[in-house]
C-alpha cells in the first residue's frame, strides 16, 4: 500500500540564507515537524535542548546557511545538531532528523531523544531514523527524475502544487 507525503515550506522558520520545508503524511493532522515540537515543548527536561535546536535551526537559516558541517549525516538523511560545539551553541541528544538538499534548502522532519550509541538501537530515535530515510531516498529519486528540483541558484525546493511524494 502506498503512502503519500505533501510538501510545505516553513515560512516562519527560514530565513535569509536557509529555507525548511517539512512534509506531512497524508493521514496525518500536523506534519512531521509539528509533531517534534508538540511532543517536546512541553517537556521541561528537554526546554534546554529544544531551545538550543531551535538556535541551530535560527543560526542556520539567518547567519550560515545549511552548511555541509553543520549536521550529521545519517545514512541517507542528516541530522540536527551537528557533532560540534559551536560558539554558543550546544550539542545535545535531542535529535532532528531531516535532508540537507544545498546549502540554503533543508526539508526538517521528526526525531525524539538519543539514549543510545547509534539510532537503530535506540528505541526512541529508530522509528524517525528509519522514516528519514525512506523519505531521503524518495526525495532524492523524485529529484532524479526531475518531479522535485532545486530551483532560484539551489535556494528553492520546487514541486507543483498538488504533489505527493509516494512512499
Amino acid at each position: 500500500m502506498n503512502t503519500f507525503v505533501r510538501f510545505s515550506e516553513l515560512t516562519e522558520l527560514s530565513g535569509r540564507k536557509t529555507r525548511f520545508y517539512t512534509v506531512r503524511f497524508e493521514q496525518k493532522t500536523h506534519t512531521e515537524f509539528e509533531d517534534f515540537l508538540l511532543r517536546h515543548e512541553n517537556r521541561k527536561d528537554l526546554e534546554e535542548q529544544l531551545n538550543e535546536l531551535i538556535a541551530w535551526l535560527d543560526e542556520i537559516a539567518e547567519r550560515r546557511g545549511a552548511l555541509n558541517w553543520l549536521f550529521r549525516q545519517e545514512n541517507k538523511a542528516h541530522a540536527l545538531p551537528p557533532k560540534q560545539r559551536l560558539d554558543h551553541l550546544e550539542v545535545n541528544n535531542l535529535r532532528l532528523y531531516c535532508l540537507r538538499l544545498s546549502d540554503h534548502v533543508v526539508i526538517l522532519f521528526n526525531g525524539g531523544v538519543k539514549t543510545a550509541d547509534v539510532a537503530q538501537n535506540c528505541p526512541n530515535v529508530k522509528p524517525y531514523f528509519v522514516q528519514a530515510n525512506r523519505l531521503a531516498g524518495a526525495i532524492d529519486e523524485s529529484l532524479q527524475i526531475d518531479e522535485l528540483r532545486i530551483t532560484d541558484n539551489g535556494t528553492r525546493l520546487a514541486y507543483p502544487q498538488n504533489f505527493e511524494l509516494i512512499l
